[in-house]
């Protein structure tokens, strides 16, 4: 009987991982990272189909920049042009995809624009 707990414990585990969310892979910018200007696109790619339902692009002092709109096909990547110049400073874009298990996932992305440098 033990090993029977254990075996329909085992199944109940890998039923959960194949119904786990979908998790953000990459980024561009990268998460922590510092990109030299300009930043013209923002691409996110997930372990597997999502439909990405907002992407939010803000400041440091929180002003919200203008990105594409989301599109609405499910894919596994996502680029989205960003239409406002962005200054160096620090930047945060927020995501929120729905997987295909129908959970809804969200996320932020931190990076920093830097200077151009002067030649």
């Amino acid at each position: 009987m033990k090993h029977l707990f254990y075996a329909a414990l085992a199944f109940a585990g890998l039923a959960l991982a194949a119904y786990a969310h979908t998790p953000l892979t990459s980024s561009q910018p990268a998460a922590g990272s510092t990109v030299a200007p300009p930043v013209k696109e923002i691409v996110l790619e997930f372990g597997g189909d999502v439909r990405l339902t907002a992407l939010a692009l803000a400041d440091a002092a929180g002003k919200q920049k203008k990105v594409a709109d989301v599109p609405t096909e499910i894919a596994k990547k996502f680029t989205l042009a960003v239409r406002d110049e962005l200054a160096p400073g620090d930047y945060v874009a927020t995501w929120r995809a729905v997987g295909a298990d129908t959970h809804v996932v969200t996320g932020e992305i931190k990076f920093s624009v830097a200077a151009p440098h002067s030649h």
